[in-house]
């Protein structure tokens, strides 16, 4: 990736271009996935010089502003450990946005369970009139409680089977004919 260095009331040196090159590539190797875009401005306001890296990446971007009153050297060394700490956090906090608690890993677990459903003629009923006709395959979503009930107002179907994410049981949630609603739940 190449790197866009400009001086603003500073000349950029080959030896400057080199140590911000092979600083810079030890960080993105290290700490970033993929790089977009990398911009380094290099600036001399008085006796002060300020050095500006702005890394725009695929997941995150970092930018780092440090300055020095000794030299440009200075000022991008301390930029640029500035801006390790900063991709170094931010890639921590990329890792584990997904695992504030425990229910966001049983949340990604999908099951998929057919029900077994025995042939009709080996089913003995007192009036024959009944009979099993379909079976389904259904996926056992993990959802809370109230999630459930309302994917059950939304959808047409009169219950919903769906993992508990407090207990990690597998209930039933079912339209009850006073309009309200019933949850078959296993002993826990």
């Amino acid at each position: 990736m190449a790197t866009g260095i400009i001086g603003r009331n500073f000349e950029v040196t080959p030896d400057i271009r080199d140590l911000i090159d092979k600083k810079l590539s030890r960080i993105i190797n290290k700490l970033f996935d993929d790089v977009i875009d990398i911009r380094c401005v290099l600036q001399v306001e008085k006796y002060r010089n300020i050095c500006e890296i702005l890394i725009v990446g695929k997941e995150h971007d970092v930018k780092a502003i440090q300055e020095s009153d000794e030299s440009m050297q200075d000022a991008i060394n301390a930029t640029i450990d500035h801006l390790k700490r900063q991709a170094q956090k931010n890639r921590k906090r990329i890792r584990d946005h997904h695992r504030k608690d425990g229910n966001h890993a049983k949340a990604d677990r999908v099951t998929d369970w057919t029900v077994q459903v025995l042939d009709p003629k080996r089913i003995h009923l007192a009036n024959d009139s009944r009979r099993i006709i379909k079976t389904n395959s259904l996926p056992i979503r993990p959802m809370s409680i109230e999630e459930a009930a309302l994917r059950l107002d939304e959808s047409k179907n009169e219950f919903i089977v769906f993992r508990d994410l407090d207990t990690d049981k597998v209930s039933v949630i079912y339209k009850r004919r006073d309009k309200n609603l019933g949850l078959i739940a296993p002993e826990v």
